[in-house]
């Protein structure tokens, strides 16, 4: 698996320090990056007064993005669910035309206030998913 991101991207960018992420979303970055299955390439823990919802851009293969989707998807049909907020991967081409994925909830994306305990709930919820999801493949 830690394969398939080493071919994923030719060009390395050093990552940023942890220092200059979000606070809030910091952890969720450093879980996806630390998995070995994908590596982040911008965050925003969201500005909830001026409606813009928390995302991760990321890369990782096809195989690992539907993984994760799934996951995400069936999330609100579990009993309980285990998110607050509804949570999806968006798939994209960059500038370059490499696929890259939006993590965010478009439902965060609609409220100008959300509660933070539950948006940290959320972002503690994702990485354990992330992390989980590493095993499993391993």
């Amino acid at each position: 698996m830690l394969q398939l991101l080493t071919s994923l991207s030719q060009t390395e960018r050093p990552p940023r320090p942890y220092s200059t992420i979000d606070p809030g979303i910091a952890p969720l970055v450093a879980t996806m990056n630390r998995t070995g299955l994908m590596r982040t390439i911008a965050s925003c823990e969201g500005h909830r007064y001026r409606g813009l919802g928390p995302y991760v851009v990321f890369e990782t293969s096809i195989q690992i993005g539907r993984k994760l989707a799934r996951l995400l998807r069936e999330d609100p049909i579990a009993q309980p669910p285990q998110l607050f907020y509804h949570w999806c991967i968006e798939p994209y081409f960059d500038q370059d035309y490499d696929i890259r994925f939006r993590l965010s909830s478009p439902q965060l994306s609609s409220l100008y206030i959300w509660r933070a305990t539950r948006l940290r709930h959320d972002f503690e919820t994702l990485a354990s998913m992330i992390q989980k999801l590493g095993f499993q493949l391993r």
